[in-house]
């Protein structure tokens, strides 16, 4: 796990290292399928399902990182494989593993196009 600035969440995010991922993601897919045949069954709306199932998912996201989040859904944003290196310049993530420039402050690395 690393801590990193998420522009998608406007703060800094603990991201998951590939062993951490494989360990949480079974627990995305079944809170998801949950929270499908939650709404089905009791036809409410998605905040409703999220506050009544699969609250593992982010108490394991807890034990982790010990960074609490909102709802589970963050966490397919806190995969850290899926953003590319750190940039030279101010260190943010480059936003994802092909880009050729760094969208925070514009660092070009060398080499890129």
């Amino acid at each position: 796990m690393e801590i990193y600035f998420s522009w998608r969440y406007g703060r800094e995010l603990p991201y998951l290292n590939e062993d951490e991922w494989q360990e949480i993601s079974p627990l995305l897919a079944d809170a998801m399928e949950a929270i499908r045949e939650y709404r089905k069954e009791h036809k409410c709306d998605l905040a409703t399902a999220r506050a009544n199932c699969k609250p593992e998912v982010r108490s394991r996201f807890l034990e982790i990182t010990g960074v609490s989040i909102d709802h589970f859904e963050q966490i397919y944003h806190l995969r850290r494989s899926d953003f590319g290196r750190e940039c030279a310049k101010c260190g943010h993530l480059l936003r994802t593993p092909r880009a050729s420039f760094c969208a925070n402050c514009g660092w070009v690395p060398e080499g890129a196009a």
